[in-house]
């Protein structure tokens, strides 16, 4: 049978060739996703501040759970957190008390150097790696410091420095090549430090050594994990990178399937005829079926190889991209790497076999009468597998969008699946409503003898209808549902975090190192937590808070009260982190802090459900201090108006080092860069999905103008004129492209009630936030593509006589 599907691969290449597109497009950027991915892997990465190091000494960085399932079954699972735990301070004693044992302790406190951010380091740790002096000498002084090139400071220039411990005035007495950094004398970098010891590297004696001296807690690390010691600035924009590429990959994986799906179904259809003369030439259900996954097998192996040899010159491209809009390192690249290309080379030789089940199996089932049949009538476009899950994912839509109002803030992530839901649904049961929404369309926008027809055309042309509407609306209604609850949410969030707030302003720092002192306010700053939930360590959102975080915030509890949050052993949880651990009020909470450092807390209080802090545990400012990095706070709320101002900005208290905003403006500006990031994640994603629209659309309708060839012909001998002929399909275009969209549209309406439903409890007055632009355009573009690919065939075929055209074979 291969033999014969290259034959009929020669012969129909035409009908093909949206399947080839489609196949070649989804290899190329499985290729290209899969080559960046392995790119932003950075395990092995050499160190770059401790290559003078033999030995590096750090904290634990490791959550792990052990489950003992019985029987002699265990397994751990773990999580690294953001920081280190603190080394103790006779970490350094024992290890200097080695024989041959050189030991440089070396602490890492952010500051602000007219300006500009960066890492304090004591001027011992310099001589971890490379550097030479490009003007001056060391620090001697506390009021003294280094500065790393690029900089436009010299020798003995006064430099103004926002700390942790408030604001410096420093003397400049030199400058050096290596990484950036601040070097202050040991002394001065132990006082801005806290105390707080980072990392221990030591040379002279082997790793062995130094693990008996430590003991089992800290990490020993030797070559290219030396690099694990080290800050990572560039470790959350790759894990971004990697999120939003995996995410693209799996859209890519879905549509192209679908596209497959469609095209070759699709071809079947049309060739019926064709496949009942080979029946009833002999040929057996199972040959029948061969042929058909043959072809894909064909077409798959050829497409996989173009896509995999177009993905390795896409790639870089694409890297650079990533970097220049924010989701990758400045200067991240894509690498050649094989085994990526060969996963993108299966995948798509997967997608088409898959693809091509469907069709193959309803081709085995062609009877050899149908060979006699004269006209090319759509029979049973539904079947009975399409019947049953169409109802099926249209119930369980129905369902899920009446239990989000009772389900609370967890619900609400159940809305986009909902959305996802109802559109496969749809879609299955497009031959039934697309059409008749094709015809009531039609009836409304387009009136005479040519809306006429196309009113007709589509509802008659139930398979052609049905196969254009259906990626209109997967594309449009993801689209819609995806921007407009993400806007939504956003805005939720936002507004009801805003609206907690009963200060008159925050007081925000000028930079990395925090504010110092928040005089009358009440500091706060973000974190992470690490709590138990279902055997594996899952992290949540944390708030460090001063005391009175009552008087500037509304947190009204389910039980207990906020105002016991004092000490450093107490905590209050959010609804949804109470429930997902199985905390009450009361009783004690196990988890561990973003430095690793397990701590037993009680709780004083749990939230009630809201969509700000459900996930998030507020946790007393005095334990901050005992684990966090020697840093101010990232936000003061503040409490004393002036005695007399117009403004509510202007009539409070000022806090030194920092800038007043309102509430409104504060939560803006802390999730303006999230929001572009997911704004530009969305549009890559979906501008993907639009192009496979494109080649979905384009081929079922280049596919479909031989089979109307005798139509148009019909038409022209009647007496209709090219135009005339050319106005009708355009029509009939625009009336299937506008059903999509209306069926997407009124997926996207039923998700966002439900979205608002959702938020009543949650959100004081939520809005539902649409935005129109990027979802016009990209039904726009669909509509659009819809006309082209309609009317340019058309207009090629009419340039044959009608005679001919009269002639022309199925």
């Amino acid at each position: 049978m291969l033999s014969i599907a290259r034959q009929t691969l020669r012969a129909r290449w035409a009908s093909f060739a949206g399947v080839f597109v489609a196949l070649a497009l989804g290899a190329c950027l499985l290729a290209t996703t899969g080559l960046t991915i392995a790119s932003t892997v950075s395990e092995g990465r050499p160190p770059r501040w401790y290559t003078g190091a033999a030995v590096v000494v750090t904290g634990n960085q490791t959550v792990s759970i052990t489950v003992d399932e019985g029987d002699g079954e265990r397994y751990t699972s773990s999580a690294r957190t953001r920081r280190p735990q603190q080394l103790p301070a006779s970490s350094a004693d024992r290890l200097a008390a080695l024989p041959g044992a050189a030991v440089v302790v070396d602490r890492s406190v952010p500051v602000d150097v007219d300006g500009v951010a960066r890492d304090a380091h004591p001027w011992s740790s310099a001589g971890l790696h490379p550097y030479t002096f490009l003007a001056g000498v060391a620090p001697a002084g506390d009021d003294q410091v280094v500065l790393a090139a690029p900089t436009a400071r010299h020798p003995g220039d006064v430099v103004e420095a926002w700390t942790p411990l408030g604001r410096r005035t420093w003397t400049v007495t030199g400058v050096v090549t290596g990484p950036p950094a601040v070097y202050l004398t040991d002394p001065a970098a132990a006082v801005l430090a806290g105390g707080r010891v980072d990392a221990i590297a030591v040379n002279g004696v082997t790793a062995a050594q130094v693990r008996d001296a430590v003991g089992p807690g800290p990490a020993v690390l030797t070559g290219d994990r030396r690099a694990q010691a080290e800050p990572d600035p560039d470790g959350d924009l790759l894990a971004v990178a990697a999120s939003l590429l995996g995410t693209t990959a799996g859209v890519a994986v879905f549509v192209s399937v679908f596209v497959v799906a469609g095209t070759f179904a699709f071809a079947v259809a049309q060739r019926r005829r064709e496949l009942a003369l080979l029946r009833a030439a002999g040929a057996t259900p199972r040959q029948v079926r061969r042929l058909v996954l043959g072809e894909s097998l064909i077409v798959g192996v050829v497409a996989g190889a173009a896509g995999c040899a177009a993905g390795t010159l896409v790639a870089p491209p694409f890297a650079a991209w990533l970097a220049g809009a924010g989701f990758a390192p400045a200067g991240f690249t894509a690498r050649f790497i094989l085994w990526p290309l060969l996963a993108a080379f299966g995948v798509s030789l997967l997608v088409a076999l898959t693809g091509a089940a469907v069709a193959a199996r309803r081709a085995g089932r062609v009877r050899p009468i149908e060979a006699l049949r004269e006209a090319s009538v759509d029979r049973r476009v539904m079947t009975a597998g399409r019947w049953v899950f169409g109802v099926l994912f249209l119930g369980g839509a129905a369902v899920l969008l009446a239990l989000v109002p009772g389900l609370g803030g967890e619900a609400i992530a159940l809305v986009l699946l909902d959305a996802q839901l109802a559109i496969t649904g749809i879609a299955l049961l497009a031959p039934v409503v697309a059409p008749r929404l094709a015809w009531l369309v039609g009836r409304i926008l387009v009136p005479g003898v040519a809306g006429a027809l196309a009113r007709d055309n589509a509802r008659s042309g139930v398979r052609r209808t049905a196969s254009t509407v259906a990626p209109i609306l997967v594309t449009v209604g993801i689209a819609a549902a995806t921007f407009a609850a993400t806007a939504t949410l956003w805005d939720a969030e936002e507004r009801a975090s805003a609206a907690r707030v009963t200060a008159p302003a925050l007081a925000l720092p000028a930079g990395s190192a925090g504010i110092a002192d928040p005089g009358t306010g009440v500091p706060t700053a973000q974190s992470v937590v690490y709590v138990r939930t279902d055997d594996y360590p899952e992290e949540f959102d944390a708030m460090y808070t001063g005391p009175g975080v009552d008087r500037v915030l509304r947190l009204p509890t389910r039980s207990g009260t906020v105002t016991d949050l004092t000490g450093t052993d107490t905590v209050v949880a959010g609804a949804g982190v109470a429930r997902s651990a199985g905390w009450r009020t009361g009783g004690t909470a196990q988890l561990w802090l973003d430095d690793a450092t397990p701590v037993r807390l009680r709780v004083v209080a749990v939230l009630a459900p809201s969509i700000d802090l459900d996930q998030t545990v507020l946790l007393p400012w005095a334990l901050r201090a005992a684990h966090a990095p020697r840093t101010g706070a990232d936000a003061v709320y503040l409490t004393e108006p002036a005695a007399s101002s117009a403004s509510p900005v202007s009539a409070v208290s000022t806090v030194v080092g920092s800038r007043t905003v309102t509430a409104a403006d504060y939560f803006r500006e802390r999730n303006a860069e999230q929001r572009r990031l997911n704004h530009l994640a969305l549009i890559a994603v979906l501008g993907m999905a639009l192009v496979y629209t494109s080649i979905a659309i384009a081929n079922t309708l280049i596919m479909s103008i031989g089979a109307r060839s005798r139509d148009l012909a019909v038409l022209r001998l009647g007496g209709g004129t090219p135009r005339q002929v050319l106005t009708m399909i355009g029509a009939e275009a625009v009336l299937v492209g506008v059903t999509g969209v209306l069926l997407a549209g009124a997926v996207t309406a039923g998700m966002l009630a439900g979205l608002r439903a959702g938020l009543v409890n949650l959100v004081p007055d939520p809005r539902t936030v649409v935005p129109w632009t990027p979802i016009l355009l990209i039904a726009a573009a669909c509509v659009a593509i819809t006309f082209v690919a309609s009317v340019l065939p058309a207009a090629l075929a009419l340039r044959t006589p009608p005679g001919q055209l009269s002639s022309v074979r199925e």
